[in-house]
């Protein structure tokens, strides 16, 4: 796994920081002799093996597959290199950002986003899949965030990247165990815990095209509520921007997004589709105005979760390098779990208000609601904040509850005994309670100045939708 001749300081010169996670950052970097520029992930062994179900060896599994992978739409590893707890691992430099961020990116510029660009990037993302599934490799974290454009040019080619949780099977082989990737893409049988194999990367590959054709996602919610809407896999085209989509977009997707694995198209199969296959038939050219500001929604509630995550995970949270001699943020270390619990919280209290907020209730079973309100994550947001010092975990629960209250309060409109069932239970009351006590645009502001000045951001970046 890694170069013993060199050490990695030794070849390359570490540049700006791209993205920064809990146990790895992405930085630019650049080869010392010729001045190339590549992106190296450097991940800390020691904080990545403290992850529950984690080793070196799922390290140098993630290592061994990116190695082996060679394709014009997948990100290439080149060199890997350990030394002193830490594993470097050597990238192709993509440019671009990921796919929908750069779809909205050059809409704005004047380019038009239609289903035929929809289908261009999305064949490609099952080209990089099919020579995967081809190798026995299941990919398992197939989403925006993981297909990235080559460069800014607007003929960029897409590249698959993201595998941290792939795994190789056999064709009779199935996944049991092991890491899977964001919850709004995984697979029902995934969410069940059921063995699962080149299948699941196809449903990612479903939720992935409602996203390219509308904007939004296809299954929200947190927990049982998720994986309830994942496993009813109910798909519903009456909002406004699937107007403009065609019949053959929506008949492939309804074929990838199948609940019985059976009866899933392969990719196989799915490359034979006439919207992949004669997309100048098959493919409108006209402009996607409404998918656009949809994605433009989705992107801002993606940029605010990636905030949150990277300034609970800068330097600054857990060590104040402003001055040596302060600890005003030493209680975080004293308890973590309790601090990561409240980071998870809050970020699952803005998945809740999605779900709120884009669900029409006509299409939302009550179960479903139900389990929102009495969700254990509304009952830590309102107990703790008492028992956590900290004035930014402070801020982000005090906020998370205050949107939380703020978005619910406009389902007013709810009639009969569902209108009985939901305002009349005591999570509800608490929540208007505590509404009337913490003004939502104030929070809201002094929420966002606060983490602006500890991610060392101005404030006008700060990039966030509501309805």
């Amino acid at each position: 796994m890694t170069e013993d001749d060199i050490l990695f300081d030794e070849a390359y010169e570490l540049q700006e920081v791209i993205w920064r996670g809990s146990c790895s950052t992405i930085r630019r970097c650049t080869h010392r002799l010729t001045a190339q520029h590549f992106a190296v992930k450097i991940v800390d062994a020691a904080k990545f093996t403290a992850i529950p179900s984690l080793t070196l060896d799922n390290l140098k599994l993630e290592a061994t597959i990116c190695h082996m992978l060679k394709h014009p739409h997948i990100v290439e590893l080149l060199e890997t290199y350990s030394s002193e707890g830490m594993v470097y691992m050597v990238y192709e430099l993509m440019e671009g950002a990921d796919l929908c961020i750069e779809i909205v990116k050059r809409a704005t510029s004047g380019f038009v986003y239609s289903e035929a660009v929809a289908s261009h990037y999305f064949r490609q993302v099952l080209e990089a899949l099919r020579y995967c599934h081809d190798h026995d490799i299941i990919h398992r974290d197939l989403r925006p965030h993981n297909i990235l454009l080559a460069n800014k040019e607007n003929s960029a080619p897409v590249k698959l990247a993201g595998f941290g949780c792939a795994k190789r099977i056999t064709d009779e082989d199935v996944a049991t165990s092991g890491r899977l990737g964001d919850s709004f893409y995984i697979s029902p049988e995934m969410a069940l815990n059921r063995p699962h194999g080149k299948a699941s990367d196809v449903w990612s590959a479903g939720v992935l095209l409602h996203i390219l054709l509308s904007g939004t996602q296809p299954f929200l919610g947190t927990g049982e509520s998720l994986r309830y809407t994942i496993c009813s896999g109910e798909l519903h085209f009456d909002a406004p921007v699937w107007g403009a989509i065609s019949d053959h977009a929506k008949d492939l997707l309804q074929q990838l997004l199948c609940v019985d694995q059976n009866d899933r198209l392969s990719v196989h199969e799915a490359l034979e589709h006439r919207w992949l296959k004669n997309r100048d038939k098959c493919a409108s050219r006209d402009h996607l105005h409404l998918t656009v500001e949809e994605m433009r929604i989705f992107n801002a509630r993606r940029k605010l979760k990636s905030l949150i995550v990277a300034t609970a995970n800068s330097i600054k949270w857990g060590h104040p390098s402003l001055d040596p001699n302060c600890d005003a943020f030493s209680d975080i270390d004293e308890d973590e779990s309790i601090s990561n619990h409240a980071v998870n919280a809050v970020l699952d209290s803005i998945d809740e208000i999605q779900f709120l907020q884009d669900t029409p209730w006509i299409q939302r079973d009550v179960e479903s609601m139900r389990q929102v309100l009495s969700s254990s994550r509304l009952h830590l947001l309102l107990t703790g904040i008492s028992s956590i010092d900290s004035l930014f975990l402070f801020g982000l629960l005090r906020l998370a509850l205050c949107v939380y209250i703020h978005n619910f309060s406009r389902y007013s409109f709810l009639r009969g005994s569902r209108r009985k069932d939901v305002l009349s239970g005591p999570s509800f009351r608490a929540q208007r309670a505590f509404s009337s006590l913490l003004g939502f645009p104030t929070q809201l502001f002094l929420f966002f100045s606060f983490l602006s000045y500890l991610a060392n951001l101005p404030i006008f970046v700060v990039e966030f939708h509501f309805r």
